[in-house]
């Protein structure tokens, strides 16, 4: 640790006077004056009543002292006492035998008391005024007026000498006792305090649940293994690791669980590792490995092999066997940079791009991942430019009973129209707008869009069309989706019966209370919710029974091949059927011929849309054709007999 000069108020805290105990205040006290209490009875003994005089006045004094003590004023105590002897001292000295007395013998045992337990300043001054009696009494001797002569008999010598040894010895015990326990006292504070920095640059270091290295230790281990892999030649990899779907199972199994399966990760990927390779925890479900000192890239292959064994087998949470993937973005120095923050926004990076491959699987670092993620922060920040001012736009794609082809609504679609770039996909636009958060407003905006045309086609006179609207899950996790929901309704003027919100299957694989008494209180209020692509995804069945689910929509890689692929025909009439034994309505995606169109018809499926009858067109092209199919025209917004 490295040493610093003491600073002013060290200085002053040193020259301060000792803590001073009250107890060992009084003990010194009462020994003290037994000493002059013993001489005041010596000299009366010896006639010398001059000497019994001061003797007897200190003792007065001394007595005054104690009682000072005894009322809490140890300190103004102290000092009465050190003045109180010095006086004392002095004075036997100048009545008795001068340079030749005993009483300068407690000189330095007085210097030291003072300097144990006053300040600093008053044992100066004490000091100067004990040398100064000493000089007083030599000038005295020298000139004859006090001369300095030996009269007491050898046993009283002795005695007074061995008292003066004695107290000086029980003194000088005293308080080296006192700092012998005052030096342990502060080397166990000592210790204590070096085991709390300890302890504190643990808990800074490390990650409270799984006791791994966090992100602030692991930068640090990070930027030590890059001097050496410069000094050695060697290579350096950071590997991000996240757990797939870790949100799911914290959803579904509580936050202890998620803790207990986080635990037993921990362990696994420790397991799997060399010593000197590091695991370190960086936030909720996401792992930095760092390893150091490679001869080669092919290396890694090794560690990502060790490392996908190890999550083949079933973790135990709660006594249910899971299974857990985890999806990894690998970098490496030095020919990915030699930065830790680069290292690490480039292992994140690819961990992403693993995530967008599928999960379950690792992906190392590209340069062009850098070109996309600026790309897609173009598109983020264009996305809120698009939102202000007024560059999305709702499309509609008709949905049609297949067996009269009426049209019995429209699926609300979302379209970016960019005034430089043109149409966006909204396969490029909506994951970002998930990512950075501007799902929550763009969906919001597409909802209350969707209300107000669905109530104009009810006010032109186009019938009870239900218009569905694409939701997203993270949409679903606010806990007052409801009342948005009722809140665009509302502004509206649209019965809940006209809206239908389709969700994915993905949205809904957690199956939390939470989420089945969101979808409930939606369906109070007349709204329907359809599961859109089924069949792609979990297929989980125990929600359509437990959720308040009404329509299924099969997705159109099944409706593509019915026509050709048995499999896909098994599927669509397997989907038809359990839905009518759920009661549930079925709408086919993707219908593109009249083949298809009869297929489907034999398989009792209700309803349908696709290019067969049009693709998704704006609100007014909607309205066109829906007055086409009823053999109207469309006036100003509304239908009438052409």
């Amino acid at each position: 640790m490295e040493r610093r000069d003491p600073s002013p108020e060290d200085a002053d805290r040193a020259r301060q006077p000792l803590a001073l105990n009250p107890t060992r205040v009084r003990q010194i006290g009462w020994v003290v004056l037994a000493v002059f209490v013993t001489l005041v009875a010596l000299n009366i003994a010896r006639e010398r009543w001059v000497s019994v005089l001061f003797d007897a006045i200190v003792v007065g004094l001394l007595a005054l002292t104690l009682w000072q003590n005894a009322q809490g004023q140890s300190l103004r105590a102290v000092h009465l006492m050190v003045a109180s002897l010095a006086l004392g001292l002095m004075a036997l000295m100048f009545a008795g035998q001068g340079l030749y007395d005993e009483a300068p013998m407690a000189f330095p045992t007085l210097v030291v008391f003072a300097a144990m337990l006053g300040a600093h300043r008053l044992t100066r001054a004490l000091v100067v005024i004990l040398l100064v009696s000493l000089v007083v009494a030599y000038g005295l001797d020298q000139t004859g007026i006090l001369p300095s002569v030996q009269d007491s008999p050898p046993w009283v010598r002795l005695f007074e000498v061995g008292l003066i040894l004695v107290i000086t010895w029980m003194l000088v015990q005293m308080i080296s006792d006192d700092l012998r326990n005052a030096i342990t006292r502060l080397e166990g504070e000592k210790q204590a305090l070096q085991q709390s920095r300890q302890e504190i640059e643990r808990l800074v270091q490390s990650d409270n649940l799984t006791g791994l290295p966090n992100r602030l230790l692991a930068r640090d281990r990070l930027e030590q293994l890059l001097v050496q892999g410069a000094e050695s030649g060697r290579v350096v990899a950071v590997i991000f690791l996240d757990i797939d779907n870790f949100k799911t199972i914290n959803d579904s199994l509580g936050h202890a669980a998620g803790d207990a399966l986080l635990l037993q990760v921990a362990v696994k990927l420790r397991a799997a590792l060399r010593d000197t390779d590091t695991v370190a925890r960086i936030s909720g479900d996401e792992f930095v490995i760092l390893l150091p000192n490679l001869k080669t890239e092919s290396a890694i292959a090794t560690v990502i092999g060790k490392i996908n064994r190890a999550f083949r087998e079933a973790f135990s949470v709660d006594g249910m066997s899971v299974l857990v993937t985890v999806s990894m973005g690998i970098t490496v120095s030095p020919r990915d940079g030699e930065d830790v923050d680069v290292l690490l926004k480039n292992a994140d990076m690819a961990m992403y791009r693993a995530k967008d491959l599928g999960r379950n699987t690792f992906c190392f670092f590209d340069p062009g991942m850098n070109e996309s993620v600026a790309e897609q922060l173009r598109i983020a920040a264009g996305l809120r430019t698009a939102l202000a001012n007024g560059e999305l736009r709702v499309y509609y794609q008709p949905q049609l009973e297949l067996a009269g082809e009426r049209v019995i609504g429209a699926e609300a679609l979302l379209r970016w129209q960019h005034p430089e770039q043109g149409f966006i996909p909204p396969t490029v636009f909506i994951p970002i707008a998930e990512r950075s958060g501007l799902i929550h407003e763009i969906g919001d905006w597409v909802l209350q869009q969707a209300c107000r045309d669905a109530q104009q086609w009810r006010a032109a006179g186009l019938g009870d069309l239900t218009v569905a609207v694409n939701v997203s899950p993270l949409q679903l996790r606010r806990a007052d989706f409801d009342v948005v929901v009722a809140a665009a309704l509302a502004a509206a003027g649209l019965p809940g019966e006209a809206l239908e919100l389709e969700l994915t299957e993905s949205s809904l694989i957690a199956d939390t209370r939470d989420l089945a008494e969101l979808l409930q209180r939606v369906a109070r209020r007349g709204v329907r919710i359809a599961i859109d692509d089924f069949g792609t995804g979990y297929s989980n069945l125990s929600y359509l029974r437990r959720l308040a689910v009404h329509r299924l929509k099969i997705d159109r890689a099944f409706v593509d091949g019915i026509c050709n692929d048995p499999n896909d025909e098994a599927l669509v009439r397997a989907i038809t059927e359990m839905a009518q034994c759920l009661g549930l309505a079925v709408v086919a995606e993707g219908i593109e011929d009249s083949a298809t169109l009869q297929r489907l018809r034999g398989l009792d499926c209700q309803s349908g849309q696709g290019y067969f009858w049009s693709q998704a067109v704006p609100h007014a092209a909607f309205v066109d054709f829906v007055c086409a199919r009823r053999g109207c025209v469309n006036d100003s917004g509304g239908c009438r007999p052409g």
